[in-house]
């Protein structure tokens, strides 16, 4: 009995060893890899993808720009979607072309005389799903006045693209401006003013025109019976 304890194979025991700092290093480096690949290949692949996606974009702002400048609001129509939201400087809202057309055509009033519009867009394009899309940029509005001058005003606009019917469409479009700074309001005000003083002087002559005619007519002698 006692000889076979003393016979017995002492137990095995399994020693674990530990990744060494430089494993680890050469782990993480290699994650870090992975993850730049599995992010940078999709990426890449919608890149090229939506090139068409992009040139169908570009087609449907300046269709847009076209209508503004030429006035001529059946151009955009097509681009616009089903339940597209205009937004103007002046906070407020259209979903209809027509109604659209119509507060277009009534900035062009006594002292203004046509406006063009130019547009800058900031890069690069946001595509939030395949068939939606944010598009932003600078804007330049010069109004021409009646009385030979003009002036610009620059502007902020921001357009929500999304693809219907496999056309790129405006769904939503909002423009904004510096209030501070408004040639519109500057130009009527100064056609305010001129027209005020003009109608002061044209007042005042009329009136010295009739005192004159007044004391002259005192002056002639009457007719004795």
């Amino acid at each position: 009995m006692a000889s076979s304890l003393f016979t017995q194979s002492p137990p095995t025991y399994t020693i674990k060893q530990r990744p060494t700092s430089g494993y680890r290093c050469w782990q993480l480096l290699w994650s870090i890899l992975l993850v730049l690949a599995i992010w940078n290949v999709p990426q890449c692949a919608l890149a090229d993808a939506n090139q068409q996606d992009i040139n169908g974009i570009i087609r449907t702002r300046e269709m847009a720009l076209q209508a503004l400048n030429t006035r001529d609001f059946s151009k955009i129509e097509p681009y616009l979607h089903p339940t597209f939201t205009i937004t103007t400087v002046d906070n407020r809202v259209f979903h209809k072309v027509q109604d659209f057309e119509n507060y277009w055509n009534q900035q062009f009033s006594s002292s203004i005389k046509d406006i063009k519009m130019t547009l800058k867009v900031d890069t690069p394009k946001r595509f939030l799903s395949p068939e939606t899309a944010v598009s932003y940029g600078d804007a330049i509005a010069t109004f021409y006045f009646r009385d030979g001058n003009s002036a610009n005003m620059a502007m902020r606009w921001t357009a929500v693209m999304q693809k219907f019917q496999g056309r790129w469409t405006i769904q939503s479009l909002h423009f904004s401006s510096n209030l501070l700074n408004n040639p519109v309001l500057n130009g009527t005000q100064q056609v305010g003013r001129a027209t005020t003083v003009a109608a002061g002087v044209g007042g005042f002559l009329l009136g010295a025109v009739g005192m004159l005619l007044w004391h002259r007519r005192r002056k002639q002698p009457r007719e004795r019976v």
